[in-house]
């Protein structure tokens, strides 16, 4: 299962949770991509004789649009990023909170055709969004000339059959994949109580559920996709990601706190008394400020073997 509420990827729990997910990505993975896309970015012009263009990049299970906030600073210059959902909730959110984001930095933000377009100091950031089902349509999706490919907090949720064509996917496009924040199933509670074991049983089989692309592989997703990245000439590199979460985020526990138990009491429905008494509990150290969480995730760079 992926850290998100049992309810659902909401907008609201995006929001809450992308400031522990910017303190927690890996800097260093993140600089490694920049410079592999942008390097692509180069080949591809030199490659097709045109003049310079944007960067080129495509983020999947886009949500609001974190990882353009995120990355978009960092590739600098000139960038065509498509953000993939399946949600047109989300979707239709995207262009309001990127106008937002970018006004709150001084940069104008427009409305383009089907695109909106910052005008960011180094150059500027086209952003198209698309609706796609990315267990029934995953082939559809076209990594032609993408540079690089980023995706968050996502591919916990998937099976193995899907991430065998997406790494097929992946590998036929020689692009870069940067995958962040993919749950480890590390999830630490400070003080610890009696019931943490019960509740993380219980939490771990729902994990391993079907979340709409089959039996989800869960914590063991980061070791599957590198094996199969591996074998098929890729060069990865992994770095712990991890969320910490203390009591100066007392509205971040609750959610968690929340979060864990009523995936524990559907798990384990005849166990639900006793995740009762263990949310009823943690309510309290929540409220009180006494309460710590580690969540584990793990970041992972991917690139091809050798330059094109």
């Amino acid at each position: 299962m992926n850290d998100a509420p049992a309810q659902g990827f909401d907008a609201g729990w995006l929001a809450l949770r992308e400031p522990f997910d910017a303190a927690a990505r890996d800097g260093r993975l993140a600089a490694c991509f920049v410079e592999a896309v942008a390097a692509r970015a180069v080949r591809r012009q030199a490659t097709d004789g045109s003049v310079p263009q944007a960067c080129r990049l495509v983020d999947l299970a886009a949500g609001t649009g974190a990882n353009v906030r995120l990355l978009a600073p960092r590739v600098g210059g000139g960038q065509d990023w498509l953000l993939v959902d399946h949600d047109p909730v989300l979707i239709a959110a995207q262009p309001r909170v990127l106008a937002a984001w970018a006004a709150g930095h001084g940069w104008p933000a427009r409305a383009e055709g089907d695109a909106l377009v910052i005008d960011a100091p180094a150059g500027p950031w086209r952003i198209r969004s698309v609706a796609l089902d990315l267990q029934r349509s995953l082939d559809r999706l076209d990594l032609d000339g993408i540079d690089g490919v980023t995706t968050t907090a996502f591919l916990d949720l998937v099976s193995d059959d899907w991430l065998e064509r997406f790494c097929d996917r992946i590998v036929a496009a020689r692009v870069p994949l940067l995958a962040t924040l993919t749950v480890d199933g590390r999830r630490d509670w400070h003080p610890p109580g009696p019931d943490d074991g019960s509740l993380a049983v219980a939490f771990e089989r729902h994990q391993q559920g079907d979340k709409g692309f089959g039996p989800s592989l869960g914590p063991g997703a980061v070791d599957a996709l590198v094996a199969r990245l591996q074998a098929r000439g890729y060069r990865t590199q992994c770095a712990l990601a991890d969320w910490q979460v203390d009591g100066a985020s007392p509205a971040m526990l609750l959610r968690m706190v929340e979060e864990c138990a009523a995936v524990a009491r559907e798990a384990d429905p005849d166990r639900a008394p006793l995740f009762d008494r263990w949310e009823a509990l943690r309510r309290a150290q929540a409220q009180s400020g006494s309460l710590r969480l580690c969540v584990g995730h793990r970041d992972l760079l991917a690139l091809p073997a050798r330059d094109d």
